[in-house]
């Protein structure tokens, strides 16, 4: 059996790397002696083989981790939960996933589900055998997609899947025992697991995981200057945060700065860039397809325009639409190693069709490099026109001084679905009224953004993504903006 072959657990248990979480440092062999204690208190709760668990990161921190490691070693599988989540989204988890256990720092009992807490969950039996245990085409995770786009959905991955995943990121990036990876968001981010915490005890590194809130950005780059890391992890807008920070170059040992997104437009790429003294790779990664590629280019302009090639064991293939005719972009097929196996419905498995991820990304291939495009998802119809929302997008990024922004589609009630353009005010250095103008210059009247909403702070997710579903909309409306319309009336 290779590496690729075994368990999460196995990885662990056989790592001589650490982490650092809440301030302590615990080795991988102090987590899998907790881990077991905490295995014999699962097991004696009743979760057993083929059982979910979920796991709320509401400051939890090393205890997560541990009662993650537990879940397995008792042939269970998990769900992690952000600590952000209201209880509609924790329900909605334990629903899908149909757990029979959720575990938090403060259970609430809510609707008499089945909850305790951490802390109960430190059994002292630490040399008891706990029962069950974990094989490699076991499931490992449910992982709950961040719900930028559609509401959050939950899909398995087996042990194999996520193991090869981690063995293939960690060969792309050459980790080492001397390297220390460190990410300023939680571990309920599910890159945080499998893009630092597995890889980093595979290549026995150390680990430094933070929770980083925009108001915690100090404490951040105060961790980054502790850990002085080889390798950061993080989103764009976490990136934009830590560049604010004046200062000392906390990042005089840094080899890789990975962010899970499409590329960034020129002048904040490059900016970022001057900043961390490497450039941002990104990675392609999905809920239903764990990390599918990670630019490790050498050449400048690629590693700006590209998410990089494909790891091992993945394919991405680019389906063409039939009645558009020529052209290199379509629609991204995910195939391989990476792909989970299907979402969660009521508890059950609802596996993708022929084993494959039908993405709604676009994007093409050249020389094997993966250049994501749009969203095939993001498409409206004005007054009998597609309006692509990231075109849109695209164009009004070289408008100067407009800062961190979002195209979002919103609903006229006399006109149906029109394109808005939410601003954040603290990164909006031009009027309302010039970026309109821009727009004109660049875009078809049709695609015109109706109007322009400045907002104290744009709708986002735990990971810093701006939300473009519905309820990022309608979280956007409640935020009191101060609305720029396009100056034309309603028959449009």
């Amino acid at each position: 059996m290779t590496a690729d072959d075994g368990t999460l657990l196995d990885l662990v248990r056989a790592s001589d790397g650490s982490i650092v979480m809440d301030g302590a440092r615990l080795t991988a062999a102090d987590l899998a002696l907790q881990a077991r204690a905490t295995a014999v208190a699962l097991a004696a709760r009743g979760v057993g083989p083929g059982d979910a668990v979920v796991l709320v990161d509401d400051g939890s921190g090393a205890e997560l981790l541990r009662c993650l490691l537990a879940a397995w070693s008792v042939g269970a599988r998990a769900a992690l939960v952000s600590g952000t989540a209201d209880e509609a989204e924790v329900a909605a988890v334990v629903r899908q996933t149909g757990a029979s256990l959720l575990v938090r720092r403060s259970p609430r009992a809510s609707d008499g589900a089945n909850e305790v807490a951490f802390r109960d969950l430190s059994a002292q039996h630490a040399s008891a055998v706990p029962p069950g245990g974990c094989a490699p085409d076991d499931i490992a995770l449910d992982v709950a997609s961040s719900g930028t786009t559609s509401a959050p959905k939950c899909v398995s991955y087996t042990h194999r899947a996520l193991r090869a995943n981690v063995e293939a990121i960690g060969r792309r990036l050459h980790l080492t025992p001397d390297d220390v990876l460190y990410s300023p968001l939680p571990l309920s981010v599910a890159g945080v697991l499998c893009m630092v915490v597995l890889p980093g005890l595979r290549a026995g590194a150390t680990i430094h995981v933070g929770r980083l809130a925009s108001a915690r950005v100090a404490a951040a780059h105060g961790h980054i200057q502790l850990a002085r890391p080889t390798l950061l992890y993080a989103v764009p807008y976490v990136y934009d945060l830590l560049s604010r920070k004046r200062g000392a170059s906390v990042y005089d040992r840094l080899r890789w700065a990975v962010c899970s997104s499409s590329p960034l437009p020129a002048p904040t790429f490059d900016r970022l860039w001057k900043h961390l003294g490497v450039p941002l790779r990104n990675a392609y990664c999905l809920a239903e397809a764990a990390t599918v590629t990670l630019n490790t280019c050498t050449d400048p302009d690629e590693i700006r325009e590209t998410v990089g090639t494909p790891l091992d064991g993945v394919e991405v293939a680019v389906e063409q639409d039939a009645e558009s005719g020529a052209g290199p972009e379509g629609r991204l097929i995910i195939r391989g190693t990476s792909c989970g196996l299907g979402y969660r419905q009521d508890g059950r498995l609802v596996p993708f069709s022929g084993g494959e991820v039908r993405t709604s990304d676009l994007g093409l291939l050249r020389n094997g490099l993966l250049t994501v495009t749009g969203r095939s998802d993001r498409v409206i119809q004005v007054a009998g026109r597609n309006v692509d929302l990231s075109l849109i997008r695209r164009a009004v990024a070289a408008c100067p001084g407009l800062g961190d922004f979002e195209v979002v589609a919103d609903q006229h009630p006399r006109l149906g679905a029109v394109p808005v353009l939410l601003a954040e005010a603290r990164t909006l250095t031009v009027p309302a009224a010039r970026v309109m103008a821009f727009c004109r210059t660049v875009l078809h009247p049709a695609d015109m953004p109706r109007e322009i909403r400045v907002l104290d702070e744009l709708p986002r997710t735990i990971t810093g993504k701006v939300r473009t579903a519905a309820g990022g909309v309608n979280a956007a409306a409640g935020t009191t903006p101060k609305p720029h319309h396009d100056g034309r009336g309603d028959g449009r």
